[in-house]
């Protein structure tokens, strides 16, 4: 179904660090990570306090949340969603009490770790309208123009073919469809006086783009409205800022 045949080859360095750090993150939530993660982070990002009530202690445990995606669009009832690089599937639980049981949400991580952990959140709350899938994002085993909206959290910056990504989510959504994500990005405001954190692209770091650069590639893919709505405070490093980010395919 995916059409990335044009993009560069996948980065096993890249993958494999990913696949480690979260992986650890999936089988050991209590550990100090140096950045912010579970039901208190997602907390000060300003999820919704329902949400953080109705959803399972469990479900928050390995959550990575960069920001709060939700909060750049309504998600309606019936619609669709993918979440990419879903992670332990605390936003996959929540798009899917947002879209009901007449909608439908589909997952994809890289970490088989995590694939398991969302899949045991869907489970947790009942929601047979999720499945979830282990792939790389820059290869979606979603139908072309099947999707209404499409979130990520912290998790596009990861990919080192940033460009398959993005093709791919414009691949996936309907005309008119929504690309609604937090992601990491370059603090511009800071300046770099070294480059010690250059390697580690898995603390979501190394990967990171300015925001305009973000910008400029999100347009040349052919969305439209793209924007940088605002910043979220969280931090990987002292050279990188949460932000919250919104497109829409014409």
């Amino acid at each position: 179904m995916s059409n990335s045949s044009g993009c560069c080859p996948p980065s096993k360095n890249t993958i494999d660090q990913v696949r480690q750090l979260y992986t650890d993150l999936a089988q050991h939530p209590e550990k100090d990570f140096g950045w912010g993660k579970g039901k208190e982070n997602a907390r000060l990002l300003g999820y919704e306090p329902a949400w953080l009530h109705t959803l399972p202690d469990e479900v928050w445990l390995s959550a990575a949340a960069v920001g709060n995606p939700f909060c750049l669009g309504p998600i309606g009832q019936g619609e669709t969603v993918v979440d990419l690089g879903c992670g332990a599937g605390a936003d996959l639980c929540i798009a899917a009490l947002l879209v009901g049981a007449s909608g439908q949400v589909i997952g994809i991580d890289v970490t088989l770790a995590m694939v398991e952990r969302a899949r045991k959140s869907a489970a947790l709350i009942g929601a047979r309208h999720v499945e979830v899938h282990e792939a790389d994002m820059a290869e979606v085993p979603v139908g072309d123009g099947s999707v209404d909206v499409v979130i990520a959290n912290g998790s596009i910056n990861l990919s080192a073919r940033k460009e398959c990504v993005l093709q791919e989510i414009f691949r996936v959504l309907r005309p008119g469809g929504r690309l609604q994500f937090a992601d990491m990005v370059r603090d511009c405001t800071v300046q770099e006086t070294d480059h010690t954190d250059s390697d580690s692209w898995a603390d979501c770091v190394a990967g990171t783009l300015a925001p305009e650069r973000l910008l400029d590639l999100l347009r040349k893919t052919g969305f439209e409205g793209a924007e940088v709505v605002s910043f979220t405070g969280y931090r990987t490093a002292p050279t990188t800022v949460g932000a919250l980010i919104r497109a829409m395919k014409p």
